[in-house]
């Protein structure tokens, strides 16, 4: 799959490469992966379960400093949860860190705290508190 990449205005340290309705923001060793949103600001969900299941693995094999902004996401089934423990695990191996935000919709909120992912993941209120995180 082709990748956009784009540099950002001067100022920024951030770089963003697009592939597949997914923006990957770089701030110092931390990755943050985030979801193209329509205009009512929600991710298709086909287009997150797709990521999940086929791409996100190989997409982030090596970073070890991970943030997933999951905002605009409305929900993630078990095609999306096998592989993101699968991250998990491959983070923690590494020493690294792997961080949520952006777990804000109902049902997103319910899946994590039915799966009980809500105490195996940390899931932070804000971009810049997950980034602080994922940092140190």
């Amino acid at each position: 799959m082709a990748a956009n990449i784009s540099t950002p205005s001067t100022g920024s340290s951030e770089r963003r490469r697009i592939v597949s309705h997914v923006d990957v923001a770089v701030q110092g060793d931390v990755r943050i992966v985030s979801f193209q949103r329509d205009e009512r600001g929600m991710v298709g969900f086909d287009i997150v379960r797709n990521y999940f299941a086929s791409m996100m693995l190989e997409h982030t094999h090596g970073w070890n400093r991970v943030v997933l902004d999951l905002a605009g996401v409305p929900a993630l089934d078990s095609a999306a949860l096998g592989p993101l423990v699968q991250k998990l695990r491959e983070v923690q191996e590494a020493r690294g860190k792997l961080v949520l935000t952006g777990v804000d919709a109902p049902a997103l909120r319910e899946i994590f705290a039915l799966t009980r992912f809500d105490r195996v993941f940390p899931i932070l209120p804000t971009r810049a508190t997950a980034v602080a995180a994922a940092t140190g």
